[in-house]
């Protein structure tokens, strides 16, 4: 009874219902549902893993991540293994098992990428001796960068104070040069030799002003020469305990970067060194992919299975049946938009047959009113002229003549006239 409610349950993990599931099938929707938990705990372990060498912390406190991952790939696996894959028109007008949907293909891109991660964290693990002096050298090689970088600032410096005490030496230089010129200025003029004036006199003054100058700005320029000179030699004594305090700092922040970057740095070293290590990795990686798309390839056995066989049918029913009233429907619309252009031709004819009828019709009424019309006026006029006749023939007593009859139009035949 355990057993069969431990196998439910796992139908139950791939999206069947128990009942539905005959004999035949079941050890294999059992067998997709085992996998499926398997898959989840080892995505469990992977999420966890990574999470706890990104985080420096340890995997029972990133067992959430690992727990929110496993759901993920446990419902990506539910999701391909709910989606039978649906039948499809063939070239050949045949019916067909259509391919594999977005969701198997984002599964596999997943899985793909599980097997790398969980297959780099135990390697890691595994390895972890042999990387440990690969870690050591990438971390040596990060302090001799830094020291390069630090003495080449420091040479830098270096030549910048140099250059300061140089140009501050030369100064210097120049005020005792000034200073001499002006004092052999002065004595010239004191002692009266060749082409100077002897005397205390104006020019004296002006040259003992110059001297006066001179002799401060030697004064000062001593004092720049002093302190440049001063930072150089304090910059020079002082540079091995600013190198030393910058090597315990960057040995400190290079022991402390243990993350999964330098890890994995340095197992590529020992990878590219170690031919077998790479065998390995490889190895391990396809195991773990095979172990990961379990569930999928699984999920081909299952296409044949009388669940899944039933929903496919059921499936294709009714998108044949909505293609099918769909084609109906298009047909109808068809037929009625064909149907209202012959009653729109016919309408069209009729009302232009309509038109030409009135016409004609018009116009022979037209025609009857005009010819009653003449008629009338001829009968009007002939009857005024008869009435003239019997009175002229009543006053002058003149007996009536015989009978003439008008003469009729050629299309009409001839109206006797009245008797007098």
């Amino acid at each position: 009874m355990g057993s069969r409610s431990i196998g439910d349950l796992l139908i139950i993990c791939t999206g069947a219902r128990p009942e539905w599931v005959g004999p035949s099938d079941r050890p294999r929707f059992v067998t997709a549902g085992a996998l499926m938990l398997l898959t989840a705990g080892l995505a469990t372990y992977a999420g966890a893993t990574v999470a706890a060498m990104g985080l420096h912390r340890s995997a029972w406190h990133t067992v959430a991540f690992g727990l929110f991952y496993a759901a993920v790939i446990f419902f990506l696996d539910r999701s391909v293994l709910l989606s039978p894959r649906p039948y499809r028109w063939g070239r050949d007008a045949t019916v067909r098992i259509g391919g594999a949907g977005a969701a198997t293909v984002i599964r596999v891109f997943v899985a793909v990428c599980a097997a790398l991660l969980v297959g780099e964290a135990l390697l890691l693990t595994v390895f972890a001796s042999s990387i440990a002096p690969r870690v050591a050298e990438i971390r040596q090689e990060e302090i001799g960068r830094a020291l390069r970088s630090f003495d080449t600032n420091q040479d830098g410096e270096q030549q910048a104070l140099a250059a300061g005490l140089t140009v501050r030496q030369q100064a210097l230089d120049d005020a005792h040069r000034r200073v001499a010129a002006t004092t052999t200025a002065a004595n010239c003029q004191l002692t009266g030799a060749a082409g100077c004036l002897a005397g205390a006199g104006p020019i004296y003054r002006i040259t003992l002003a110059d001297l006066g100058a001179a002799a401060r700005a030697v004064r000062t320029a001593t004092g720049e020469r002093d302190a440049a000179q001063g930072r150089l030699a304090a910059f020079d004594r002082d540079r091995d305990t600013r190198r030393a305090r910058f090597l315990v700092a960057q040995t400190a922040t290079a022991n402390a970067a243990d993350d999964l970057l330098t890890r994995e740095k340095a197992f590529w070293r020992l990878t590219t060194s170690d031919p077998s290590v790479l065998l390995w990795r490889i190895v391990l990686t396809l195991l773990l992919l095979g172990v990961d798309l379990g569930p999928l390839t699984f999920a081909r056995t299952l296409e044949q299975t009388g669940p899944r066989r039933r929903e496919r049918l059921e499936q294709w029913r009714e998108s044949t049946a909505q293609e099918l009233e769909a084609q109906q429907i298009g047909s109808t619309i068809r037929h009625r938009a064909r149907l209202a252009r012959d009653l729109a031709d016919a309408g069209t004819d009729r009302y232009g047959q309509h038109v030409r009828r009135r016409d004609e019709i018009e116009a022979s009424v037209r025609l009857a009113g005009d010819l009653a019309a003449a008629e009338v006026a001829r009968a009007e006029i002939r009857a005024d002229r008869d009435s003239r006749i019997r009175e002229l023939r009543a006053r002058h007593r003149v007996p009536g003549p015989t009978p003439s009859v008008d003469p009729a139009p050629a299309f009409e035949p001839r109206t006797p006239g009245p008797r007098t």
